[in-house]
């Protein structure tokens, strides 16, 4: 390998390292703000519905578990992240694989902005579920999250469609030298 690739096989391994922790770090960050959310007033200004008092175990539990929803899509992206990252640690570029972690992280965007406009509603009669009949909230809507995650989607899943058209000409040229 010449020192280039041996460079980026080596930063690409930090990375492959760092995406796992992020995927093991999702769920537990997740789990320590639902645990702490009483005592969070920066999360509690996040949350899909405005928080009145104190939020029972039994919510909070059931808000984490709705959590898990763009959690689990965001920990399949990192998933698909440290893919990548594993082929470009072992000197493996612009190959089918690669191309295909690409088009998988795309659609794993979109996912997520599927995830995040399902968990709004779901969050919402979850946290407002104590609350006295006839002031629960059924939330909806899209936000900026949202539309940005489409447009990467977009974005990632072109790069894909380009490496892909650069790696069968690759190929092609490689036949015939």
């Amino acid at each position: 390998m010449d020192q280039q690739v041996e460079r980026i096989a080596r930063v690409s391994a930090r990375m492959r390292t760092v995406t796992t922790l992020l995927m093991i770090a999702v769920p537990v960050v997740l789990a320590l703000a639902w645990a702490l959310v009483n005592h969070l007033p920066y999360f509690i200004a996040q949350l899909p519905v405005p928080v009145k008092g104190y939020l029972p175990r039994s919510t909070r539990a059931l808000a984490f578990v709705a959590s898990l929803l763009p959690g689990g899509v965001a920990i399949y992206a990192l998933s698909r992240l440290r893919r990548l990252f594993d082929l470009y640690a072992h000197g493996v570029i612009f190959r089918a694989a690669n191309v295909e972690c690409f088009r998988q992280l795309g659609w794993s965007l979109f996912a997520w902005a599927a995830a995040g406009f399902l968990f709004k509603p779901i969050a919402g009669i979850i946290l407002t579920f104590h609350w006295t009949p006839g002031t629960r909230l059924l939330v909806l809507g899209i936000d900026s999250q949202d539309v940005v995650a489409v447009f990467m989607g977009l974005v990632v899943i072109t790069v894909a469609w380009v490496m892909d058209q650069g790696r069968k000409l690759y190929e092609e040229q490689e036949l015939f030298v």
